[in-house]
């Protein structure tokens, strides 16, 4: 991170000091609290990254969004006006489980954004009276001593400034910040994220998987068009039981004799990326790891409480920096065996209870630390060992979503709550909704993400545009399956529209999850005053007409546009910027969508 290290001596012993880095109207930075002493710290009880309180003109009201949680809800809105008081702490020891680690803040008249990189449980408390509002960012439940010269790291802090906008504004400041300073990119400096297909849906339910189907199914993805094959949890161990088998990190020899290479040398073949799943954090009794490195993990109390789908499970120890040599030989060993592209790290357990179970009377709040330094250090690593590695943070769909992961890697699954299970869907038929409203919430402060798609029509594929897709279904077969043609739109027009997911992104409609009635939202690039307008009729909406309002259009210049009624095209015509300022749309269907993309010509 650019910027020097600042010391703030606030004790005898103790000191904070702090990484950081002002762009434009964002200022970021790391503070590390470090013990400068020849003895034992005294108790240390209160750790603020920020801690500080802005004079206001009117009532606050607080602007942020729903973590991931595996329900219909994730990524929602979440606006609470006239505040007095929040706090924001996320379920058990993921960063955006629960809670999004971004949000706005406005009194009417002012506004600015505060994005928060802990990947760990962090709290925000939010107080407003008397014509101030206070802010504080930290972490919960501590009670250590430093010994002598130790360190430990705390959050990092994004604040951006707004002053006379709103507090969408200040959001799309974080937004392009993300976008152009913080999140890994492409060679080219844009968007790392792909079309992608892979075959977890099927094991999921039928538990079966091999080398044949998986280069059977990357070859008709290759001839369609997708650019990246993904193989998730259904390659390793000894038996196809992928959540009891973490921990046994080689192939299944019954099913994969070569290991993934030949899938991997086969999509490269053919011109594709390769992807592949692992969860090293998570630990089952009788794997490897297990019997091996018994020292090097944690065990959580009462697991017998525990939910069933987790008990057994141990967390490899992060904190322990043998363990964090453990999982780079392994991971590392596996990207280069397998040629990889891209490295995905998935994390679906509740670390919170086996840190706190391991921390000493006078070291609460330690062993979480440790964890995420050694987290961060094995990323740092694996990008400097593989250069051009891309790794994707999935930890049980979007869990861990946060500013220092988003420096490190991206977010390929969004969400579970659109996976499939052994009975066939979680998000059911309100699918099309729930993508929406994530792409919608995710999307005020993310470019990339994606989710996992199982239907290829315009309103579906449209109602989860973003920079990645994932096809997950069965792909259609042949030319004379009705899918076919819509498969092949989509793949057009997501690698079309894709350039313009990196560009600021306006709310027009925003989804409703009680009634799927018309959505729609912009992106609009200034570089050359083009964009694309997206409008979307649910099955229930009973208006089919729609006056749309975007941002940034020239009353006064001439514009190109051309429409889509869902994937069909219409002849490009030119129209004056008061029309396209004041966009009557009709959707003559439900379950239904238009596209316009647009382009200034003169004016």
């Amino acid at each position: 991170m650019d910027g020097a290290g600042v010391p703030v001596r606030f004790s005898a012993t103790l000191q904070i000091r702090a990484q950081w880095r002002t762009i434009g109207a964002v200022t970021e930075w790391i503070p590390t609290l470090i013990n400068n002493s020849a003895k034992s710290s005294e108790r240390v009880t209160e750790v603020r990254s920020l801690a500080t309180a802005w004079p206001t003109r009117g009532p606050v009201d607080f602007y942020g969004n729903n973590g991931s949680h595996e329900s219909i809800h994730d990524f929602e809105d979440r606006i609470e006006l006239d505040i007095d008081e929040i706090e924001l702490i996320p379920h058990g020891g993921r960063s955006s489980d629960g809670i999004f680690p971004f949000f706005a803040l406005t009194d009417q008249h002012d506004a600015f954004a505060i994005g928060i990189g802990w990947s760990g449980r962090w709290c925000a408390k939010l107080r407003h009276a008397a014509g101030a509002l206070q802010v504080e960012v930290g972490l919960p439940q501590v009670g250590f001593v430093l010994r002598p010269q130790e360190s430990v790291r705390l959050p990092s802090v994004l604040l951006a400034r707004a002053p006379g906008a709103s507090a969408d504004q200040a959001r799309r400041v974080v937004r392009s910040h993300l976008t152009h300073h913080v999140r890994p990119k492409a060679p080219d400096g844009k968007s790392p994220l792909f079309t992608s297909h892979g075959t977890m849906y099927r094991f999921h339910v039928t538990r079966i998987a091999n080398e044949q189907g998986e280069i059977e199914a990357l070859e008709r993805a290759a001839a369609m068009g997708i650019e990246a094959y993904w193989v998730d949890a259904c390659w390793y161990g000894n038996l196809p039981d992928w959540a009891k088998e973490v921990g046994n990190w080689y192939a299944r020899r019954s099913d994969f004799p070569r290991g993934l290479r030949p899938i991997s040398d086969r999509a490269h073949e053919l011109g594709m990326k390769f992807i592949f799943w692992m969860e090293p954090e998570r630990v089952r009794p009788d794997t490897e790891w297990a019997r091996t490195y018994p020292d090097l993990l944690l065990h959580y109390p009462n697991d017998d409480k525990r939910h069933p789908w987790y008990r057994g499970d141990m967390l490899l120890n992060l904190g322990d920096p043998r363990a964090v040599d453990l999982a780079f030989e392994t991971v590392s060993s596996l990207i280069t065996e397998f040629n990889t592209d891209i490295y995905r790290q998935d994390f679906s357990g509740y670390p919170l209870d086996a840190w706190y179970a391991a921390d000493a009377p006078d070291r609460v709040g330690i062993t979480e630390i440790r964890h995420i330094e050694g987290l961060y250090a094995l990323w740092d690593r694996i990008r400097a060992a593989h250069p051009g590695i891309l790794i994707d943070n999935c930890a049980g769909g979007g869990r861990r979503i946060d500013l220092e992961t988003l420096r490190r890697a991206t977010v390929l699954t969004r969400s579970d709550i659109v996976d499939v299970d052994d009975e066939g869907g979680k998000a059911g038929d309100k699918v099309n909704i729930v993508n929406q409203i994530q792409c919608w919430g995710l999307g005020q402060w993310l470019a990339d993400h994606a989710g996992l798609n199982n239907a290829f029509d315009a309103y579906a594929t449209r109602s989860a545009l973003c920079t990645g897709f994932m096809a997950y279904r069965d792909l259609p077969e042949n030319e004379q399956d009705p899918e076919y043609a819509d498969l092949i739109a989509t793949l057009a027009e997501l690698k079309r529209l894709r350039p313009f997911m990196d560009e600021e992104r306006i709310g027009l409609i925003a989804p409703d999850l009680d009634k799927e009635a018309l959505a729609a939202f912009q992106h609009h690039r200034h570089s050359d005053a083009s964009g694309i307008i997206v409008a979307l009729r649910g099955p229930e909406a009973n208006a089919d007409s729609v006056t749309l309002h975007p941002e940034y259009i020239d009353v006064g210049g001439t514009y190109q546009v051309t429409k889509w009624n869902d994937y069909r095209q219409l002849p490009a015509t030119r129209i004056s910027g008061a029309a396209l300022k004041e966009l009557a749309m009709t959707i003559a269907q439900r379950r239904s969508s238009v596209l316009v993309e647009y382009h200034r010509v003169s004016g």
